[in-house]
């Protein structure tokens, strides 16, 4: 979980850029009076050889809390917080020929709402620049099926203006065993709304098992996946800006 210092600083210059507007040009200055304060050893700029391997759910979760701050002095200006993921998840296994393979996906959530309209559902948002990743690929690429990928309906913050849905994956193992890692976020703190909106529906995140038991996933998981078993995610929606008329 811990950012390293590049992180950090896309993140607040990001903040800076979407507070200052299109209208000027990106530029040395727009980033002169920005002075980061990084204790060392912190979350925020760990010393070697701490681990980084999830540090974007950290970048993307600081990048909300900044835009949450300046948002007290320009609530117009600012939406409400998103997703504040790319939930990252990998499979890893064995063809039949013995190779070895890694397929990764990078999921994305709703963003906030805004003064000037809803969120959007299922898109990257802050620091991210990842898209969707198409069925066929990832059913090409490892022996899965892929039952779902949807809009997860009405997850995002009610109000005036709606928050951005998330989005919704459901994989059934054709072939195991598989080793699963998932990063995931917003699974125990909802998006906040803004000016009067509501929050956003938290992550949510499973494993169905060939025998019928259950197993949540609670933000963050390492395990193995077997033949028949199926894998459940569905993303956090952003939050609402106003309040419902």
């Amino acid at each position: 979980m811990n950012a390293v210092p590049a992180g950090v600083m896309a993140g607040a210059f990001f903040a800076i850029r979407a507070v200052t507007g299109p209208e000027i040009p990106n530029n040395g200055g727009c980033f002169r009076p920005l002075h980061l304060v990084l204790p060392e050893g912190s979350l925020l700029n760990p010393r070697p050889p701490a681990a980084v391997n999830a540090r974007t759910a950290t970048v993307k979760i600081l990048t909300n809390a900044i835009l949450g701050a300046l948002a007290q002095a320009l609530p117009e200006r600012i939406p409400a917080a998103n997703a504040g993921a790319s939930v990252i998840m990998a499979l890893s296994g064995r063809n039949p020929d013995g190779s070895t393979y890694v397929v990764t996906e990078a999921m994305q959530g709703g963003s906030g709402a805004s003064a000037i309209g809803p969120g959007v559902a299922a898109v990257s948002t802050d620091v991210g620049n990842t898209m969707n990743q198409p069925v066929e690929a990832m059913e090409t690429d490892a022996p899965v099926r892929v039952h779902r990928l949807g809009i997860r309906r009405g997850s995002g913050g009610a109000g005036r203006n709606r928050g951005g849905d998330g989005a919704v994956r459901d994989y059934e193992v054709l072939r195991g065993p598989l080793t699963l890692t998932f990063r995931g976020e917003r699974h125990m703190h909802a998006a906040r709304g803004a000016a009067g909106g509501g929050d956003g529906a938290m992550a949510q995140a499973w494993i169905q098992r060939r025998d019928g038991s259950r197993e949540e996933i609670r933000s963050k998981l390492s395990t193995v996946l077997q033949t028949g078993d199926r894998l459940v995610m569905a993303t956090a929606g952003g939050g609402g800006w106003g309040e419902a008329e």
